[in-house]
């Protein structure tokens, strides 16, 4: 009983309110009714009993509420508890992860340090570097500058040296030539001198061989046109021409005597007398020529006049 009153203090103290009330009611109600009807003793304390047994249930009501609520509190309270916990592992986290961010970018603010540190170093170093490479070079265009103003001086000593030797040469050389033009239009008169009697003489004997060969190639040839005239009058086969027929033979031949071509021109006699020589000359093929080559070319092309009367 003590429990429950120290743990539902304010149920117990609803239920002492209600049965004081209840003892109120009960002795107003009693007072009354004693004056009026006077055996209901046992009515009372059966309503009495009823109350405390409702007094009873409203407790076990109270105490349900009271569990109920403790439930509750208890549920919100384990529920911050877990808010509390999952708020304490996310700001740890956090912490964590700031530390983390934090730690890095010291990391990368000493890496920054470190290359800036090294760039300004390198800096330092390439103007010290540039600067030495400067005052060589600028010592080194002034050595430059000196050597070629000695070596222009240098040039144009030789070339003065060159000119004067070159004036010197082309005085000579003009000199020389002048020389060998003269020497040389002697020589070329007394040249043409004696080509002019050379060229005489030889055009002299060029006359006399000429004469002499074209006379001994001409009888060749006349002797060889008349061997062919007769050789194609021996394979002319038309005997009944008229009289005074003949033909202008033209006939291109082969150094084999071979005939490329005939052609029968102004002809008297009519078209097959024409026909019947072209055809005499075919027949006759390979016509005779001379055995020394060097005549073939006055039998390339040869002309000749057939007449069946010879």
């Amino acid at each position: 009983m003590l429990n429950l009153i120290s743990k539902y203090p304010r149920a117990f103290a609803a239920a002492i309110v209600l049965h004081i009330i209840m003892a109120i009611v009960f002795t107003m109600n009693f007072e009354f009714t004693s004056k009026v009807i006077a055996p209901q003793e046992v009515d009372v304390v059966q309503a009495t009993a009823v109350n405390e047994e409702q007094v009873l249930a409203e407790l076990a009501v109270l105490k349900a509420i009271e569990a109920k609520k403790r439930r509750t509190e208890k549920d919100r309270q384990n529920k911050l508890d877990r808010d509390a916990n999952r708020a304490k592992k996310k700001r740890l986290e956090e912490q964590r992860r700031l530390k983390k961010l934090e730690q890095n970018r010291k990391i990368e603010l000493a890496k920054k340090k470190k290359l800036e540190k090294e760039r300004k170093l390198s800096e330092k170093k390439t103007k010290e570097a540039v600067e030495s490479r400067r005052v060589a070079e600028k010592a080194s265009e002034e050595a430059q500058r000196r050597r070629v103003i000695e070596l222009e001086k240098q040039r144009l000593a030789e070339d003065g040296r060159k000119k004067a030797e070159a004036e010197q040469k082309r005085a000579e050389e003009i000199e020389r030539k002048s020389k060998e033009k003269a020497l040389k239009a002697i020589e070329e008169e007394q040249r043409i001198d004696d080509a002019k009697v050379r060229k005489a003489a030889l055009e002299a004997e060029q006359k006399r061989l000429t004469a002499s060969r074209g006379v001994k190639t001409q009888k060749i040839v006349d002797r060889y046109v008349k061997l062919i005239i007769k050789q194609v009058q021996n394979n002319w086969r038309m005997r009944d021409v008229k009289p005074g027929s003949y033909c202008d033979v033209f006939v291109r031949l082969m150094p084999t005597g071979e005939v490329l071509q005939v052609d029968a021109k102004n002809c008297v006699g009519g078209k097959l007398f024409k026909r019947s020589v072209e055809d005499a000359v075919r027949a006759a093929a390979p016509l005779p020529l001379p055995t020394d080559k060097s005549l073939f070319s006055q039998f390339r092309e040869i002309k000749f006049k057939f007449d069946p009367k010879d």
